[in-house]
């Protein structure tokens, strides 16, 4: 019997984990939004932009995409050769996050909708890929970026495809893409080890999107606290807020040798 090293072990947790979902995924398919998802608590308009802050509160993603691409455009960050661009393509998801979700507010619908979620997939690909690179395997992100990058495309591409065949589409490839990635980054940050200083930053940006997630599952309760503020509105900055960790991650680090051994 072959026996496995720690880290295959680690390795093979992640697969087993990432199966295992996808089987959850398959098995309660279709995963349905809830019915009144447009019906969002603040709908108040301003200078005759409808939803005004469902729509300005995207601009912290402009802003972090832009500093991101500035940051590797000036080459003054650790980052890892097989993956270079990776890093970029991760900060325009961010960008494009803000043009897609202010379209998407003003006007909100399944079609608008599909839009605003592909950047926010392709974000999080990129990012899943980074991290798999820097903790687990330096040919992960190499191998899965593309496949991924088509897979998360199209799992929204269906979602809108079965929302006008039914009404309400299933969501269940699309919802795999995010739940994955947001299992196994903190497994992989406790039981992985980096080439790089500053990994703290990564967390701190998946407890950011975490607390994203929150906000705009209690859109109306945080509108009716803060009466001038909604879930949603708070959900973009949070979001934003976690590019911006990573942001800040990418730009002090530094890479350290670590013994083979340890990985």
């Amino acid at each position: 019997m072959v026996k496995l090293s720690s880290y295959h072990k680690k390795v093979t947790g992640l697969i087993v984990i990432a199966a295992v979902l996808t089987l959850a995924a398959i098995i309660f398919s279709p995963i349905k939004q809830s019915g009144n998802f447009y019906d969002y608590a603040d709908q108040r308009m301003f200078f005759s932009i409808p939803n005004f802050w469902n729509v300005i509160s995207n601009l912290p993603f402009l802003y972090v995409g832009l500093k991101g691409l500035q940051l590797f455009r000036q080459r003054s960050v650790a980052i890892e050769p097989n993956i270079v661009l990776q890093y970029p393509f991760f900060f325009f998801a961010i960008m494009l996050a803000f043009f897609a979700s202010s379209y998407y507010h003003l006007t909100p619908n399944d079609f608008t909708l599909m839009f605003d979620r592909i950047p926010i997939t392709l974000a999080f690909i990129a990012l899943y890929c980074i991290i798999l690179t820097e903790f687990v395997s330096r040919d992960a992100g190499r191998w899965l970026f593309f496949p991924m990058i088509v897979y998360g495309f199209l799992s929204v591409v269906y979602w809108y495809i079965t929302t006008l065949q039914n009404g309400r589409g299933d969501m269940s490839a699309y919802v795999l893409i995010q739940v994955i990635p947001i299992i196994h980054f903190p497994i992989i940050l406790y039981f992985f080890c980096s080439r790089f200083t500053h990994r703290q930053y990564y967390l701190y940006a998946l407890i950011a999107y975490v607390l994203s997630k929150w906000a705009e599952s209690n859109d109306d309760e945080i509108y009716a606290l803060l009466g001038g503020m909604s879930g949603h509105s708070i959900k973009h900055i949070l979001a934003a807020l976690g590019a911006y960790f990573i942001y800040i991650g990418f730009r002090d680090r530094k890479r350290y040798s670590i013994k083979a051994s340890e990985r």
